[in-house]
């Protein structure tokens, strides 16, 4: 035999048991690798099950907590809802400057009583007015009603604004289903009594 042609015999199987060495290595790296995939997940299992325990809460937190503030808010006294407005029913109802006052000073405690006497009476004289205009269509009657009717609607909204402030949440939501219940024509805080009364309701649950 040759050298050259010992050489490259040499050559190879010097290049054959390379290949498969490197083969080996390979195969035991990848053994190795699966061998010690289960150790890693028995490792952060105990971390992964408390991560699920927390993402659970934040979903209900989400779910269940967020709309109960929907409207921003944290307690009723801090509903953003407009106070009552009776610049053009004082001289009809002379007890409504008092009213008016105490309410601005935020005296709600003592103005819940005199808007409730005010609406008691509005209640009786609406009550009247309605029956009489039943048994005769006066045009001046007529009149009387429908302005009675607003004022009747807007010392409602008092009675509803003071009981919210007052934390009366349950008296609230009765009068709010009383005033929606009003004609729409006859009322001016509509939309914000439908949203008050969607939080109101939330936060009873």
């Amino acid at each position: 035999m040759s050298e050259e042609v010992f050489n490259r015999k040499s050559a190879d199987e010097l290049t054959l048991r390379i290949a498969a060495r490197l083969g080996a290595r390979q195969e035991k790296i990848e053994r190795m690798a699966e061998w010690e995939r289960p150790a890693f997940i028995i490792k952060w299992r105990p971390l992964v099950l408390p991560a699920m325990a927390v993402a659970a809460c934040l979903i209900v937190a989400l779910v269940v907590i967020a709309p109960r503030h929907s409207m921003g808010v944290s307690s009723p006294d801090e509903l953003d809802i407009s106070a009552p407005d009776f610049e053009d029913y004082r001289a009809a109802m002379p007890e409504l400057t008092e009213i008016t006052q105490l309410i601005a000073a935020g005296s709600y405690s003592e103005a819940l009583p005199k808007v409730e006497a005010a609406l008691q009476q509005s209640d009786s004289e609406l009550s009247e007015k309605e029956r009489a205009l039943s048994e005769n269509d006066d045009e001046g009657l007529a009149y009387e009603v429908e302005t009675s009717q607003v004022l009747n609607g807007e010392l409602r909204w008092a009675y509803i604004y003071l009981l919210v402030r007052n934390n009366n949440i349950r008296s609230a939501h009765a009068e709010l289903e009383r005033y929606l219940a009003l004609p729409s024509g006859t009322i001016s805080h509509q939309e914000e009594a439908k949203d008050l009364r969607m939080y109101l309701r939330i936060d009873n649950n």
